[in-house]
Parts: structure tokens; sequence; C-alpha cells
């Protein structure tokens, strides 16, 4: 139990320290405290349409934020476990699979799009 309480304070430490800067920028604005204004002034979006391409790389792209969002929770489950796990051999492989899987996957992920990047941004262009 003491293990799990340093562990579980640890993280919040880190998470607190890591997490401080941005919170820290969002409260420099003094004038705009909610950031309110710039929102009621926002005209970037108005009468704007995307093209079928430029939507399809939105949504890639938030795709592709869920991925690495899945890739961290995954990483950070199979940290806790193996450091939770007390020596049971069994546990520590478990955890080491879990991160070992997610790896592999991330960077599979990774490599998919890079080379379809590469493919339509550069070979496509050069055939017409």
């Amino acid at each position: 139990m003491k293990k799990f309480l340093t562990t579980l304070i640890f993280s919040v430490f880190t998470a607190v320290v890591c997490l401080l800067p941005f919170s820290l920028t969002t409260m420099a604005v003094a004038a705009d405290p909610y950031g309110l204004q710039k929102t009621k002034n926002l005209t970037q979006f108005k009468g704007t349409t995307k093209t079928l391409p430029e939507l399809i790389g939105s949504i890639v792209s938030v795709a592709l934020s869920l991925i690495g969002f899945v890739f961290l929770v995954l990483a950070l489950y199979a940290g806790f476990k193996w450091m939770t796990a007390q020596g049971e051999a069994k546990e520590v492989t478990k955890a080491k699979d879990t991160l070992v899987n997610a790896t592999i996957g991330i960077i599979l992920i990774v490599a998919a799009y890079a080379i379809t990047n590469f493919v339509f941004t550069d070979i496509i262009p050069q055939i017409n």
C-alpha cells in the first residue's frame, strides 16, 4: 500500500509540474482572463468552406491526435503495472508486452502516415 501511495503522489506531482507552464500562460492574460473577447471577434471561420482534401486532412489530424493519446495512456498504464508488480514475473511480463505492443503500434501508424504523406505530396504531383 505504501508503494501505491508513493507512486500515486509521484504521478500527481509529475502531472502538476508538466501542466504548470500551460496554466501560467493562460493566467498571464489579465485584460481578458477567459479569452472571450478573442472568441467574440473571431472571424476566420465565417463564410469559409473546406474542400474535400482539406476536410479529410483535418479528420486524419484529429484521428492521429487521438491515436497518440491512446498510446500515451497505454504507455502510462504499462509503466504503472510494471512499477506496481512487486517482483511478480508474470505481471512484469504483461506490462512489458503491453508497452512493446503499444510502441510497435504507434511506429506502424506513424510509418503509414509518413508513407502516405510522401506519396500524396511528392509523387502524385510529379505524375500530374
